[in-house]
């Protein structure tokens, strides 16, 4: 295993930690530009890594969802407000663990 690879794996662990931790009501959307938006914990120290939950982007289709705690999962969604109820729904759930 690199040092990349177990690098990668603590990053995506730690991603994961903060966003099990996050409470949904903490939940803020913040224009980036007209068609992007970074969504974070507002309950989280600004500059703090946790802080940054994802991004939303708007497309011709909707609005594209990314989630920093896995960068490979994306979500597409017909109205920013459904963008932001996609990531509460994620927050507090730990998202390595197989569902009940």
């Amino acid at each position: 295993m690199t040092d990349a690879v177990v690098w990668q794996q603590v990053i995506h662990t730690d991603r994961i930690r903060a966003l099990a931790a996050t409470d949904p009501t903490d939940i803020r959307v913040q224009p980036v530009d007209s068609g992007c938006w970074r969504v974070v914990d507002a309950a989280a120290a600004w500059g703090d890594p946790d802080m940054l939950l994802g991004f939303i982007e708007r497309t011709v289709d909707g609005f594209d969802c990314t989630l920093m705690a896995a960068l490979h999962e994306h979500d597409r969604r017909a109205t920013l407000q459904d963008a932001r109820a996609w990531f509460e729904h994620r927050c507090g759930q730990h998202l390595d663990e197989a569902p009940c």
